[in-house]
């Protein structure tokens, strides 16, 4: 695992320090949740250019579809 070295001012860190036991594991699980949530917002971009350019589904395929699955039992 690679290791990095950030600068925090001392107030941060001694609110930190009162608040959680590892800074490590919170810097690790807030950078995660950050790439989680680019990735969420790149798809939510694509999802919307899919729609503009109208290359998805049509209101009729698409319930043509659920009916299939319904139909299925899926």
């Amino acid at each position: 695992m690679a290791k990095i070295s950030i600068s925090l001012p001392n107030e941060l860190v001694q609110y930190v320090d009162t608040h959680v036991d590892n800074r490590s594991a919170l810097i690790e699980s807030l950078l995660e949740q950050w790439k989680l949530h680019q990735e969420d917002r790149g798809l939510a971009e694509a999802c919307a250019v899919v729609d503009e350019l109208e290359l998805g589904w049509d209101s009729e395929w698409q319930a043509l579809a659920i009916s299939d699955m319904e139909a299925s039992g899926s």
